[in-house]
């Protein structure tokens, strides 16, 4: 069994109110406030703080800071939320609402016009200086080391859409264990809630159209949904275009190596040589990365975890079941 033990105080008032209100939502209104706590606190420490000391040892610790390196502005914390997403200026708002005196000090005599921009996804300068360059990003990775600072990150993380996104993901293909959501939750915070969402769609309509293609063993059905994520990272012919998306952050690029493909499985991945073969890549121009390569190689990692659970955990709705 895994557990988090050097992990913080993961999940504040916040999420276990969410969590009680699920379950006193169930017709079954017997079970005392006592037992409601008791569960709750079962569901806290059983599979979520795995889950997001996972999710950080691909993203990042509380203090990282990456500075604009695929033109998302700053992207902080366990989770990487970026400026220009808008992810960051959420965070720092609640961080900013958990201790106003602490983020006055970190942040200093500016920390308003900060969370302005950052609340407008804006990439703008704050004081002359973009939130990428010093002071601020030393100020940021100072921030991250507060323990208030650090139990908003992972409040957050756990309340959030990419959660949320899981959940749902979890429910369409009806697994949901340890590994599994640890896998969902790896794909909604890298590709978003709605882009991990639709290789899940795919994936069950593919079932829907004849049921013998779906796996009798559920690793297996995840192993598919992974290989379903990275597909649409990889294509087998020129591309009409050289960008991937319209801000030019991602492109295609013809690639001679590769990860091999997540089949039914076969969860361990090697290095392959490949030809006529295009990735999406992004980051620094003189040295991107292939999205396909970073999926396949993460989730071939989380399948193959000797620390993960695969039996069923409760999920947030099936709490008070």
């Amino acid at each position: 069994m895994s557990r988090a033990n050097n992990t913080p105080l993961l999940l504040g008032a916040g999420a276990i109110g969410l969590l009680v209100l699920a379950a006193a939502s169930s017709p079954s209104g017997r079970r005392t406030a006592k037992q409601l706590e008791e569960r709750v606190e079962s569901f806290i420490t059983d599979w979520i703080p795995t889950l997001l000391r996972k999710t950080s040892e691909h993203e990042g610790q509380f203090w990282s800071v990456q500075r604009n390196l695929d033109g998302n502005g700053v992207s902080y914390g366990i989770l990487q939320w970026t400026q220009k997403s808008g992810s960051l200026g959420g965070l720092l708002r609640a961080m900013a609402a958990a201790d106003p005196v602490a983020f006055a000090r970190f942040f200093g005599t500016s920390w308003s016009k900060l969370l302005d921009v950052t609340g407008r996804a804006s990439l703008e300068a704050v004081d002359g200086v973009v939130l990428w360059a010093d002071p601020w990003a030393t100020r940021f990775a100072a921030a991250g080391r507060w323990p208030a600072f650090q139990q908003v990150q992972a409040r957050v993380a756990a309340e959030s859409e990419y959660m949320a996104g899981a959940v749902e993901i979890a429910r369409m293909l009806g697994i949901s264990t340890e590994r599994a959501m640890v896998l969902y939750y790896n794909r909604t915070v890298h590709q978003g809630a709605s882009g991990a969402l639709g290789p899940a769609r795919r994936l069950v309509a593919w079932y829907a159209e004849d049921p013998r293609r779906r796996p009798a063993a559920p690793l297996d059905v995840v192993a598919q949904y992974a290989w379903t994520c990275a597909a649409k990272f990889r294509r087998t012919s020129a591309p009409e275009r050289r960008n991937y998306n319209a801000d030019g952050n991602i492109w295609w690029s013809p690639v001679t190596s590769e990860w091999s493909q997540l089949g039914v499985g076969a969860f361990r991945s090697r290095r392959v040589a490949v030809s006529g073969v295009w990735h999406a890549v992004t980051g620094p121009p003189a040295k991107p990365w292939s999205l396909y390569d970073l999926i396949t190689k993460r989730s071939s990692d989380i399948l193959t975890d000797p620390t993960l659970r695969d039996a069923p955990v409760a999920l947030p709705g099936s709490l008070a079941a």
